[in-house]
């Protein structure tokens, strides 16, 4: 197996250059990499079979050199990494996809102002903050988990896709104005970013329970005149939460009985 060298920067690491290297590992499946993290040496940066990451100060995919901060219109590094890979027209449906790279060259500051929040450093996660910690300091004993990392980010964007694809053909029924999208499946996968991003607004959704032999019955975007916890007394409703925002039936009932109880739940 041929053995190949990706270089990143020292110090603290970042989702940018973790997630970069991941998909560079994954996609690269018959090669075994080394991490170095360190600054490149000049005879480096020109050698097209040495991967050199968010460091470098150059941008030039021919010699994969994928340095953004010298450029501030350039994007992310994990963002230019998956175009010359050929998968970022694939990971862009990904909901946080946009968000990282802006995170990543603005901060949390500017990003949050420009969302109409404050300052997004309490959304960080405190288990990534823990691994990249240790990836600043043992990169080599990452390799595995960053490959499996970004196989699953890419099966997911598979998924993503295909399930929004899903929604967009589904069956449309209306209660009370409401549109209310019936799914013979119990994988939600798509949903909520076929409502966000390329759909026709609805309300609910009626698919198969993933825990169970029922129904559930799940609200969007928190529609304020659907409320499923209206519905937590009915005899064939087995769960219905507090907030209202999702339901699950008993039994798979038939679809004019399931219509009739969130026809309950619509004001």
């Amino acid at each position: 197996m041929p053995k190949t060298l990706i270089i990143t920067h020292p110090g603290s690491a970042h989702f940018d250059e973790f997630f970069a290297i991941s998909l560079i590992i994954a996609i690269n499946d018959d090669v075994e990499f080394h991490i170095d993290r360190r600054d490149p040496a000049p005879d480096e940066l020109k050698n097209p079979t040495v991967w050199v990451v968010d460091i470098g100060g150059e941008y030039n995919p021919h010699l994969k050199n994928f340095d953004h901060h010298q450029n501030l219109e350039i994007p992310a590094s994990f963002m230019i990494v998956a175009d010359f890979l050929g998968v970022s027209s694939k990971l862009s449906v990904l909901p946080w996809w946009a968000y990282k790279d802006r995170i990543d060259r603005f901060g949390p500051i500017r990003v949050g102002e420009d969302m109409g929040t404050g300052n997004l450093v309490a959304t960080y996660s405190p288990f990534e903050e823990w691994y990249l910690e240790y990836f600043s300091k043992q990169p080599d004993a990452c390799r595995d988990v960053m490959k499996a990392f970004g196989k699953c980010i890419l099966e997911k964007a598979d998924e993503l896709s295909s399930g929004i694809n899903y929604w967009k053909n589904a069956k449309r029924i209306q209660v009370k104005q409401k549109t209310c999208l019936l799914g013979e499946t119990n994988d939600l996968t798509g949903a909520e970013e076929y409502l966000t991003r390329v759909g026709i607004p609805f309300s609910i959704t009626v698919s198969h329970d993933k825990r169970g032999e029922g129904w559930t019955l799940k609200r969007y975007h928190d529609d304020p005149e659907v409320d499923f916890s209206k519905v937590s007394d009915h005899k064939d409703i087995k769960f219905a939460h507090k907030g209202g925002f999702i339901a699950k039936t008993r039994t798979r009932l038939a679809l004019d009985k399931v219509i009739e109880i969130v026809d309950l739940a619509v004001s």
